[in-house]
């Protein structure tokens, strides 16, 4: 088995909405103004919603309120706007896991956290800001491989735990040593068959081990530094981990160190993306009440 042939195998499952799929093609094409991307997203009233909530929250932090679709779309350009209508529907592709198996509160809250890390960091690494919105695309959905081999593979799954848990395994080791692959390279299979761009998938399926990217190195390091915030985002959230644990101080000056920022500017991150987690969180889970 591999990560190919497995996305090939639950193709009917994971496939995109027919909106997700028009927006796409619209935004390839050159001929395309923003009025006809706002006739189809005004067609599924709650993804227009959550563009109207998008532009008008702390993420963007817009001086004057955005009240109708094609303003937002030509406020938030094509590719963030694509960037939003994957992340949506991933969300909707993905629902319906059993609780036993993952927390998807959580799972999602970690995406989000990743996701908005790795767009603060692309900022502070002082790349474009379209950059920084693929970045923030990319980090959400890294983790999506995990999701598949849990739906498609729980039995499985569940001897990459033991392993984990008993055996001491790292728990990527242990994808590895079950499936042949790791979650991530998996998560990128899937992106890839989405049709998504190279430079989005290819972070996510080297971003556990940057040093082994030929390309996107950059992207890479930092999907790599995100994945590792956001842990300690959730970390200080639901486990009340001090930042300044002498472990914690360690990690965020390794990473630093890997993206050549300055270490206080890792530091401040998990508390200063709080506001716009949880509002992001928010406005992609609706009716999912983040309780802490």
């Amino acid at each position: 088995m591999t990560p190919e042939s497995l996305v090939q195998e639950a193709k009917h499952l994971y496939s995109l909405p027919d909106v997700a799929l028009r927006v796409n093609q619209l935004i390839d094409d050159p001929a395309s103004q923003p009025s006809d991307l706002a006739e189809v997203i005004l067609c599924d009233p709650a993804l227009s919603a959550r563009l109207l909530r998008l532009l008008n929250s702390a993420f963007y932090a817009r001086p004057q309120p955005v009240d109708t679709v094609t303003k937002a779309i030509k406020m938030i350009g094509y590719e963030a706007l694509r960037d939003l209508v994957f992340a949506t529907c991933a969300v909707e592709v993905f629902k319906g896991l059993p609780p036993e198996r993952i927390d998807m509160e959580r799972f999602w809250l970690n995406g989000v956290a990743c996701g908005i890390a790795a767009r603060a960091l692309a900022c502070q690494r002082s790349l474009p800001e379209s950059e920084g919105e693929r970045l923030f695309l990319t980090g959400l959905l890294h983790g999506l491989g995990k999701l598949m081999l849990l739906s498609q593979r729980p039995e499985s799954y569940s001897e990459v735990l033991r392993l984990s848990d008993q055996d001491g395994l790292d728990l990527v080791e242990a994808e590895e040593r079950v499936f042949g692959f790791n979650h991530a390279e998996l998560s990128a299979a899937l992106l890839k068959s989405w049709q998504l761009p190279e430079s989005l998938w290819q972070p996510i399926a080297h971003h556990l081990n940057p040093d082994a990217a030929v390309c996107y190195r950059t992207e890479t390091e930092i999907v790599h530094a995100a994945r590792v915030i956001a842990r300690l985002f959730q970390a200080t959230m639901f486990e009340r981990e001090s930042m300044q644990s002498e472990a914690a101080t360690e990690t965020l000056h390794a990473l630093a160190e890997r993206l050549q920022l300055a270490p206080e500017s890792l530091a401040r991150l998990p508390g200063d993306i709080n506001l716009q987690v949880t509002e992001m969180y928010e406005i992609m889970m609706p009716g999912w009440m983040l309780v802490y």
